[in-house]
């Protein structure tokens, strides 16, 4: 994990400044900040089809957060949903995983699995 919940609430607190930024400018501030180091986190490379948006890979996310959430702390559900299994099904953009109903999506974050 290379970021805590703290980390997460002060974007929350910076978005109505970065959301004017570039997305490449906002993405570089972060792996700098939180120190994240190069890797090899290409899911796309291998891919057959076409891969979804950024932007669209962002809202389903956001529909996940939003819909998994309690209390009103978004900060946790976002650590939550992120720090899950659901991310590496979601990113195998080789699987129909992405284009599932969010119904789905969510029933089987909340059983920490996916659904037969």
């Amino acid at each position: 994990r290379h970021f805590t919940k703290a980390d997460i609430e002060r974007q929350l607190r910076l978005a109505e400044v970065n959301h004017c930024l570039s997305f490449e400018q906002v993405s570089d501030e972060l792996i700098e900040d939180l120190n994240i180091p190069e890797g090899d986190f290409d899911t796309a490379a291998e891919c057959r089809y076409t891969v979804p948006s950024a932007a669209s890979i962002g809202m389903l996310y956001q529909g996940l957060v939003l819909s998994t959430m309690k209390d009103d702390d978004a900060a946790q559900a976002i650590l939550d949903v992120f720090s899950s299994f659901i991310t590496d099904e979601i990113s195998d953009f080789n699987s129909n995983v992405y284009y599932t109903n969010p119904d789905y999506l969510r029933c089987s974050y909340l059983e920490g699995k996916m659904l037969a």
